[in-house]
């Protein structure tokens, strides 16, 4: 649709942001014909792009800026002074489009956490139906089962005929998929359930949104947006920018939205909304559009030259990430790994033309290989766990009092000291990376150490630490500050490096043991980019974890559902507070952070998210 085209339409809602998050309201919201719907994308329409559609080609989208925001952090004083590579999703579909296809449960204790902190009606049970609602779980064939061990999955608590299409990979079977299960077995973790029951410890093969009928990525773009692209009274204008929301001048308490200002080729265009207007872009762009709009700190947008409309300093805070520390590990030779193809075009381009011509080859098969642990199985001999967690937790609110308004880390500690709760995620990639590329993403896992090489990735599920996102000019074009404050917190590094330690005991045990390549002393080898040697002390592994951890790319938080004196941006039908008609619908709403890969949770909270809008 041209620009002229899609300004000659009348608008209810004007979605902003046709990501993961946006396109799932504008199906919704447009299922009712006599509701029309305006989305404006900032990026382009990647339908039909096979780097987009192979679910193992993700890496090939990261720092290009047809696909990728390229977005990158401020210095990280927690990481040695590093800069962290974030890439987002800029295209229909968003972050769905460029993600690694891995699909995880927030669990139970994680939910209820939303509806303790004041947000009734966001708990687990309120929210499971919504996870049905969006998906459709594909059962896999007898003999895939039997190698991928999916005995975890109960079929009854899945989704059968939602758009987002879940399964495993059919086409394509790597060894670690069959080597991890009863390695975590052997290492004492438990026999995993199916995570829709509340709780995912254990070591298993996790789904991935992937259609395995046509071997496609099932991102929100192909799943809701494409079906219901004919709709008359659905139109949506890529290659959009939004520059601010317009407001009505003057009026009552409540500042009311008329619609919003975007640009195209440079050129600013003004759409009107006479319902609301409905805010999805991400957690970068969210809170830049209301602070661009006027929706933020007053202090903030004084002086970057911005009237205030509604003075709010949570706008932009609560920053939350899931680090993600690195151990690569080298395998026996006849353990395939992907250097194999990263290394050598023309074994790469065969891979190409398997999925092109075939829908088959390594990149059909996205990333499965994932590990949930409670802090009592990493470190079953630490004396008095709660007095340790609550004392660090003490530590840090003495040095900064003010940094927990919403009261959040009392919520977060009882989800660490649970033995049902997960203090980490563990994802097994059949790849090495260095760390030394964490600026770049689409390098992390190019390197020059010769051989094959495997990492597991220990990933914080709840993470203390928590940054910001703030403008730093009224300029639409110009990224923000991002700070996500890694290691902020001293307990996110406590259970970082009491993870690597874990981590690392695992990996001497079998069947996963004896795929790995040991050194003339019979120890297992490390990345070279790693220079201080095995960490066999807390302190050691703490420096490992600072000196190796990326992010893995699951930021929320800074448009936080809270109540408003809690450092809440929307309430908990997500209207930001001080506004008539102004939603904001993404990950940046989510108040605490969840285990596992955030994309399934986006999905319900959008879906749930239309539901209250249609509602009312």
């Amino acid at each position: 649709m041209s620009v002229d085209e899609f300004l000659k339409r009348s608008y209810d809602y004007v979605i902003i942001g046709g990501g993961t998050a946006g396109l799932v309201l504008a199906a919704r919201l447009s299922e009712d014909p006599n509701v029309t719907v305006g989305v404006l994308e900032a990026g382009g329409n990647r339908l039909g792009d096979p780097l987009v559609d192979a679910p193992n080609l993700f890496l090939q989208l990261w720092d290009k800026p047809e696909y990728d925001w390229c977005y990158k952090t401020v210095p990280q004083k927690g990481t040695g002074g590093r800069v962290h590579g974030w890439a987002r999703g800029k295209a229909l579909g968003g972050s769905s489009a460029i993600n690694y296809n891995m699909f995880s449960m927030a669990s139970r204790q994680d939910l209820d956490n939303w509806a303790e902190l004041g947000n009734p009606g966001w708990g687990f049970d309120d929210l499971a139906p919504y996870y049905r609602k969006f998906e459709t779980y594909n059962t896999p064939s007898k003999t895939l089962s039997t190698k991928i061990n999916d005995s975890y999955i109960d079929p009854l608590l899945r989704g059968p005929d939602g758009p987002v299409q879940i399964s495993f990979c059919e086409t394509d079977f790597q060894w670690f998929q069959e080597v991890w299960p009863p390695t975590c077995i052997n290492a004492g973790l438990p026999i995993p359930k199916d995570p829709r029951t509340g709780s995912a410890l254990g070591g298993f093969n996790q789904l991935n949104t992937v259609d395995p009928k046509t071997m496609k990525r099932s991102y929100s773009a192909n799943a809701y947006y494409e079906p219901n692209s004919s709709r008359i009274n659905l139109s949506v204008l890529t290659n959009a920018l939004v520059a601010k929301i317009e407001f009505e001048k003057g009026g009552g308490s409540e500042a009311t939205a008329t619609g919003v200002q975007f640009l195209v080729d440079g050129t600013s265009h003004t759409v009107k909304a006479s319902k609301e207007v409905v805010v999805c872009g991400g957690v970068v762009n969210s809170p830049q559009i209301l602070e661009l709009s006027g929706i933020g700190s007053s202090k903030l947008l004084d002086k970057v030259g911005i009237d205030v409309v509604v003075d709010n300093e949570g706008v932009g805070e609560n920053l939350n990430d899931h680090a993600a520390c690195g151990i690569s590990l080298q395998v026996k030779d006849e353990y395939p790994t992907a250097e194999v193809i990263l290394r050598n075009p023309e074994i790469a381009q065969q891979a190409m033309e398997a999925y092109l011509n075939h829908k088959a080859g390594p990149f059909t098969n996205a990333p499965t290989t994932v590990g949930f642990f409670s802090l009592e199985m990493v470190d079953p001999n630490l004396a008095d766990p709660e007095k340790h967690v609550r004392s660090l937790i003490s530590d840090h609110h003495k040095q900064r009092p003010d940094s927990d308004p919403a009261g959040r880390d009392a919520v977060l500690a009882k989800s660490v000291l649970s033995p049902k709760e997960a203090i980490g995620q563990c994802v097994f990639l059949g790849v090495g990376m260095d760390k030394n590329h964490g600026d770049t993403p689409s390098k992390l896992f190019v390197h020059d150490a010769p051989g094959n090489w495997i990492s597991l990735g220990i990933c914080s599920t709840r993470s203390f630490s928590r940054g910001s996102i703030h403008i730093e000019s009224s300029d639409p074009t110009k990224h923000p500050i991002i700070d996500p404050a890694y290691y902020a917190h001293p307990l996110d590094l406590d259970i970082a490096g009491r993870s690597v330690m874990y981590a690392l005991k695992l990996a001497h045990v079998e069947p996963l043991a004896s795929t790995l390549k040991k050194d003339d002393e019979g120890n297992l080898i490390l990345h070279p980019s790693w220079k201080g040697g095995w960490p066999k002390t807390l302190d050691k592994a703490k420096e490992f974890a600072a000196e190796n951890t990326v992010t893995e790319y699951h930021p929320v938080g800074t448009c936080a559902m809270l109540p408003r004196e809690k450092g809440g941006v929307v309430n908990n039908e997500c209207k930001v507070y001080g506004t008539s008609n102004v939603r904001v619908v993404d990950a940046s709403i989510f108040p605490t952070h969840v285990q596992g890969n955030i994309v399934s949770l986006v999905y319900a909270v959008s879906e749930k998210a239309a539901d209250i809008i249609k509602g009312t």
